[in-house]
């Protein structure tokens, strides 16, 4: 009987190769990225598991009178905001996880999606008062440090790939 060296697959590969084993539980890719980048990627999925419950959370509690009178919305749309949070949720993990593993493409929809946020913060910061601006500061002063994690030199080497 043979044994299978570690780290090899008896799995077909679906897609490109993935990154080489280093022996040590670590990749190349996990090893070459930046902090910053690791920072921004456990925050997206920190961010987007609470999305997946809040959803659950929306569902299941969509036919409390309290809640749909509160909202304005009634028991069915409150279902519909609660099944279209957990599908961005998982559609969000997904991403992150090619975010993780050097994807340009979602490196630039992560980026929009922060310079939205910041737009955001900034049009709460200036054009409200009180607890509005207050919640307005912190998608801005977080989404400028996200960007600038993105966006470095660091990480444009890390997403320059090979």
């Amino acid at each position: 009987m043979h044994a299978i060296p570690t780290g090899v697959s008896v799995l077909p590969a679906l897609g490109p190769p993935g990154p080489r084993n280093l022996g040590s539980g670590m990749t190349t890719e996990t090893e070459n990225r930046p902090g910053g980048v690791t920072f921004v990627v456990v925050l997206a999925y920190i961010a987007f598991l609470f999305n997946i419950l809040t959803g659950i959370l929306v569902m299941i509690d969509a036919d409390n009178l309290v809640q749909q009178v509160r909202s304005g919305m009634t028991e069915n749309e409150l279902m519909g905001a609660g099944i279209a949070m957990v599908v961005i949720g998982v559609i969000g993990i997904l991403l992150t996880g090619a975010l993780a593993r050097g994807s340009r493409v979602v490196r630039m929809l992560f980026a929009l999606w922060i310079a939205f946020e910041i737009a955001v913060g900034l049009y709460a910061v200036v054009g409200h008062s009180g607890v509005q601006r207050g919640a307005g500061i912190v998608p801005l002063i977080f989404g400028i440090v996200i960007l600038y994690l993105l966006l470095n030199r660091n990480a444009d080497e890390f997403f320059a790939g090979d």
